[in-house]
């Protein structure tokens, strides 16, 4: 085999969040992938081992920033090395395989192209997140066990295959939040 008939894989992935009820856009940014864990993602799921290398969560915590006595953010900078990467402080999972019109995942491809895209999409609904504030701003603290500042996706294996690190987002009772994680797997 020639250093030619060696394709890359190059998995890119991005996350938006916005309030269902007024389309207001909370976060839109790029996330990191864990290259390991994504690449035994991959392999188990193409010998057929779909039931460790499939996603299966979309898991959420509150430790991917944390505020100073001066009341400046520090982000904490993605798991994206090793098996054994986690979330800082996982606060909530969804189980991505209960699919329903709010809560699926699908692969799109168009024909010439050298990248498939995986799109998971979540809705975390009003009555959701046990033991939310009733509004906005009913509590003053930034960073709670009521707000997400980190998201990545787990495998049905438990392994993070990507990791964001974000200014916290507060999850009430009043509003439902949509999560928009798109993967780009290109071979190059």
């Amino acid at each position: 085999m020639s250093y030619s008939d060696i394709l890359k894989t190059r998995p890119q992935g991005h996350l938006r969040i916005y309030e269902k009820e007024t389309g207001k856009v909370l976060l839109d940014q790029h996330n990191d992938i864990n290259p390991e864990n994504f690449s035994y993602a991959i392999a188990t799921s193409l010998v057929g081992q779909a039931s460790n290398g499939n996603i299966k969560y979309m898991v959420f915590g509150n430790g991917g920033a944390r505020a100073t006595s001066s009341n400046k953010y520090i982000y904490s900078v993605p798991q994206t090395i090793g098996r054994a990467a986690t979330l800082y402080n996982e606060t909530h999972r969804k189980d991505m395989e209960k699919e329903d019109e709010e809560n699926y995942m699908k692969v799109t491809h168009a024909p010439g192209n050298d990248y498939s895209d995986i799109i998971v999409h979540c809705t975390l609904a009003k009555d959701e997140v046990i033991g939310t504030y009733g509004s906005d701003g009913e509590n003053n603290s930034i960073i709670t066990d009521h707000t997400f500042s980190e998201i990545g996706l787990e495998t049905a294996g438990k392994d993070l295959i990507t990791h964001i690190c974000f200014f916290p987002i507060q999850k009430t009772q009043n509003s439902s939040l949509i999560i928009d994680y798109l993967l780009r797997i290109q071979i190059v």
